[in-house]
């Protein structure tokens, strides 16, 4: 999610996968949920702030996190209200807004390709 031109990243602590790792909001699909309508209910719900209609960039063939297979569905959204915060203590360690040249690191694996997908509209990745 963006802010004029700076990425929220959050950094995942105590999770399944991406620990310590730096990461965008996100989560799981509801039954029938359009996936641009589930991003926005993710961020909405873990992060407690209101995005605009999210864009779709890219998708993810993403193996190999704890013995787990993910698809990414990488979203752009605007940031429209709100303040970051996590849904539940543990979760996240804190959010920042980066500029784009000052990333931290380590980052989550598909953060990478949803910005290469901004950058050059790469619509699909292997990890």
């Amino acid at each position: 999610m963006f802010k004029g031109s700076r990425l929220l990243l959050g950094r995942r602590i105590d999770d399944t996968h991406g620990n310590g790792e730096y990461s965008c909001g996100g989560g799981h699909v509801e039954l029938r949920e359009r996936l641009a309508e589930s991003a926005r209910r993710e961020i909405r719900e873990e992060w407690g702030i209101e995005v605009d209609l999210p864009r779709f960039l890219c998708v993810i063939n993403l193996p190999g996190y704890d013995g787990l297979h993910y698809l990414s569905f990488g979203f752009k959204a605007n940031w429209v209200s709100g303040q970051p915060h996590p849904e539940k203590a543990g979760e996240f360690d804190g959010f920042t807004w980066y500029p784009l040249d000052a990333l931290p690191s380590p980052l989550f694996r598909p953060v990478p390709c949803y910005l290469e997908a901004l950058r050059t509209g790469k619509s699909y990745f292997e990890l």
